[in-house]
This record gives C-alpha cells, structure tokens and sequence, in this order.
C-alpha cells in the first residue's frame, strides 16, 4: 500500500530517446491521472513544465536533451501524480547553481502543501541547505546526526566541534566527520545517536492520543490526498497509451526501422540473385544450392532479428522496470503492447526477405506454397526477435550479444543440413533435438522445425523440376525430400512446434520481468 503513495526519482533516470520532452510528460500525465480530462491534463503539464522551467525544450528529443533537462524532466514525470513521498537521488546533480536553488525551492513549495520530499545532497550551498527541515548525515553507513536542521550545530558543539560564524553548515558538517578538523567522532556518533533518542521520546504520541489516531483511521477522517487509494487505469486504457507511446517511438528511430528493413531487402536481393533460377532445375549441384539457399534463409531471419532486440530491448527495459515500480502501469498491458507493436515490422521485413528471392530463385509459383513458405519465415523471424528479447532482457547487451552467436552457431550445426542425425556422434545427438531449426526426437521420428517446413513448402506435393539433360536423379521432388529425412511429421505440426516455442519464449520472458521486479523491490 505504501508503494502507491511513493515515488522515486534515481540519479539516473533513464527516458524513451524518441519522445520529446512534451510528450513524455503528457504520455506521464494519461498514464497517472485516471478520470480527467484532456483539458486537465494540460494544464497540469503545463504547471509543471513552467515550475522546471522546461518551456524551452518541449519539443526536443528526450536523447538530445542536456543533462539538467534529462534531470529536470525525470522529477517532471513524477511529479504528475502529486505523491505523497518524494524521494530523490542527487537531484541537483548536472544543474548549475542558478537552476539547483530553483529546483530545491519549488520542492521547499511542495512540502508547503502536505508533501513530503527526500533528496540526497551531496554539498549543498548556503541557500540551498537553508531551505530544508530535517537533516539526516551519513558516513560509511552511520548516522552521524538526524533531527531539524536548527539543532545540527548546537549538537556539534557538545561533541566538541564549534562551527565558525557565517560558515557554510553543509561544510562545516563534511569537514567534521572526513576528519578535517579533528576530534573524537565515537563521540559524536553517541551524543546524536541519544539526542536522537530523545527526541523520539517527546515526539511519542501517549496512550489517549494513539486511541484518537486509531479511531481516525476506523472511521476514515483522515487525509485522503495522502491514504486513500490511488485509483489505476484499467489494463485496456494503458495498453491504448502505451501502443500510442511504442508506435511514436517507432516512427521516430528511423535509422533502425530503415536499416532492419534495408537489410532484408538487400539480403533478398542478394539471395536471388546468387541462386538465380535454381528453384525449379533438377542439376544436382542447382539441387543442393537451393537446398542451401533455404536453410540460409532461416538463419539469417533468426539472426536478423534476434541481434537488434538485444542491442536496444535493455534500454527499454530499464524504462519499463522504473516506470513499473512507480505504478505507471502493470507488466500484462505493458508486455501485450510490445509483441503487438513489434508485428507489423515483423511482416514487413520478413515478406521483404522471402517473396524477393523466391520469386528470383525460380520456386514454385502456386499460392499455397507461397503462404506456406511465408508462414515459416514469419514464424522464424518472431523466434529469433523473441529470443533476443527474452536474453537481453535476462543477460543486458554484452552478454547477448555473445550468447547468441555462441548457442545457435552449435545448433545450426546439428540441423540436419551441414550433417545427417545418424552421422552425428551418439554423445552429441541430444544437441540435435534442442535446435529450433532442428530434429526433435519423438518415436522416432524427427522435426526439423523451420528447415524443414521451408522443404516441406517448395518440394512436398510438386510436380517434377525441369531437367536439361538425358536423364537427372533429382527430377522428382519427393527424392529430393527422400534424401534429407523428409518429410518427418505434417506441415501443421511444424507450425505448431513453431508456435510452441515462440509462447514458450514469451512465457520465460515474462516470468524474467516478474524476477527482476521482485528483485528491485527487495
């Protein structure tokens, strides 16, 4: 309960790079404020704006802002919902002097109004220190005094440190305890350790009054800006935001979505015109090139796809994890939006990479071949973006980065293309029923999963390939399936098997967030 009435602000705060600074704060502000109006919203953006002085910077890109705005802009976005408890990590950092005093006063304000705000401050200026209520000091871990900041000195000077007129308190108090002006800091930590004792004692409420506070809360007159329930959008109308928010961001990283797509269609065109025209030839060398140029297509959707999810899925997961833990939304509407938002680019590059080549390799032109082939590759390329997902999600970028290679390289090995099942070591045969481009072993029989739903699509049920020559071995597609071990198991089971996996992917996905939100509570 406690969590839905406090907010924290980190000393870094990570932002989505493609939205601006106007619409960070009016996407913030939907998000939080359930039942108001647009007009509302508005105008409490605007307050806000005007208060962090952010009016110069509305429609700048979150990734081009300055450090102090990147600052100012964070403790914006949660300043929307009006918590009850503020808590900041070095808010003044990468401010300067004029912009840090601005800052620290309009927070001074906040408490005015029943609030209450937590920062950690390094080296406060006179000014700055002058505004706050309550001094809390740490070194190494201990509290070297806590109580109102009009009683720091008078404490210090009992344990025998006398402050200088008109020095700067916030200097005075780091020279004391980094042991610049000597003394016995034992000591002082006991005297503000039993100050703070009795402080805590006169401050305890009695008997008759604890009676009173209790009868309050039974019968609800109490503060409702500060205990009753926050009020949550339902899982639809953040999932109608955030798919607002994903599909801005996409429109606006323009590099990647045209270098994804560009690669694919350059990848396609590469293929078809490497292996020209050898769809439909029964040569055995053309035979063995197609055979090759399916397989390829395969890895290279998987790869295609899994390596840029792990180069900027952490990013958007560090945003997720902090938004999520100052109750912007739940992990359902935020997940469903991320696998909806991410299809049509699927399709997109996907279609782009295999119709190209397909056409230009001569493959069979009949529709449900085409849908057949298309079903695969789809199917692979939201494997291999899942899968990149699920280990940036779990690993970060570095270690994807590495693992990815690492694992599917032995696994493609062992699909069946490059070596027979039966010509694989016996010790190294349970590799080739974990592959997803490879066998599953199951009474026998063996699902090579995309490779072979890609064979299944252009040779299963074909008429015979042209033969320039007398006589050629290869006419009859279903030799051509004969000599790979197929077909194995129907083409719908492929899908199935597919399919099985990608929610499988998704599931460990998802069961990694809930690990890394417990994770970040404790």
């Amino acid at each position: 309960m406690v969590r839905k009435h406090v907010r924290y602000v980190p000393q870094q705060f990570d932002l989505l790079p493609f939205l601006t600074t106007r619409e960070t704060l009016y996407i913030a502000a939907r998000l939080k404020l359930v039942n108001q109006d647009e007009q509302v919203i508005r105008l409490i953006v605007n307050d806000i704006v005007k208060s962090l002085s952010l009016s110069n910077c509305l429609d700048t890109l979150a990734n081009k802002l300055s450090g102090g705005e990147r600052k100012r802009l964070s403790i914006g976005v949660e300043l929307i919902a009006k918590p009850s408890v503020l808590l900041l990590d070095e808010p003044t950092s990468g401010l300067d002097s004029a912009m840090s005093n601005q800052l620290i006063n309009m927070l001074h304000g906040m408490t005015r109004e029943n609030w209450t705000v937590v920062c950690v401050i390094h080296q406060p200026s006179r000014q700055m220190i002058s505004l706050f209520d309550n001094i809390m000091v740490l070194n190494q871990g201990r509290s070297m005094y806590c109580g109102p900041k009009s009683e720091i000195l008078n404490t210090y000077n009992v344990a025998g440190f006398t402050c200088p007129s008109f020095y700067n308190t916030a200097e005075f108090v780091l020279e004391v305890i980094t042991e610049q002006r000597g003394g016995d800091l034992e000591n002082l930590h006991k005297i503000c350790r039993d100050e703070y004792e009795k402080s805590r004692s006169r401050n305890k409420p009695n008997k008759n009054e604890s009676i009173d506070s209790n009868q309050k809360c039974e019968t609800g007159d109490i503060d409702t800006s500060t205990n009753s329930i926050i009020p949550k959008k339902s899982t639809w109308q953040q999932q109608k935001i955030l798919f607002l928010r994903s599909l801005i961001s996409i429109k606006r990283d323009i590099t990647l979505t045209n270098l994804k797509f560009a690669a694919h269609v350059a990848n396609g065109l590469f293929f078809g015109a490497v292996f020209y025209n050898f769809g439909d030839d029964a040569d055995v060398q053309k035979v063995m090139s197609n055979i090759a140029y399916l397989f390829l297509s395969v890895v290279f959707l998987f790869y295609a796809n899994s390596l840029p999810a792990i180069l900027t899925f952490p990013t958007e997961a560090t945003v997720f994890l902090q938004e999520y833990l100052n109750n912007w939304y739940s992990l359902r509407a935020y997940y469903s939006v991320k696998i909806l938002t991410d299809l049509p680019l699927q399709i997109l590059c996907a279609s782009s990479s295999l119709f190209i080549p397909y056409y230009m390799t001569g493959q069979p032109m009949e529709y449900i071949k085409i849908l057949q082939m298309w079903t695969v590759g789809l199917l692979t390329t939201i494997l291999g973006q899942t899968a990149g997902i699920l280990i940036g999600a779990a690993f970060g970028t570095k270690t994807g980065l590495f693992l990815i290679p690492a694992v599917s390289t032995p696994l493609a090995l062992f699909a069946g293309f490059f070596l027979k099942f039966k010509d694989i070591p016996v010790y190294l045969q349970p590799l080739s029923t974990v592959s997803f481009y490879s066998k599953f072993e199951k009474c026998k029989f063996y699902c090579r999963y995309s490779f072979e739903g890609m064979m299944q699509a252009v040779y299963l049920n074909r008429s015979q390939l042209s033969c320039s020559e007398i006589y050629c071995f290869f006419s009859s597609p279903n030799k051509i399936l004969s000599m790979m071990d197929m077909p194995t198991v129907p083409f719908y089971v492929i899908l199935i098997i597919l399919t099985s996996w990608i929610l499988c992917l998704h599931i460990i996905t998802y069961a990694v967030f809930y690990w890394k939100i417990y994770f970040a509570r404790k």
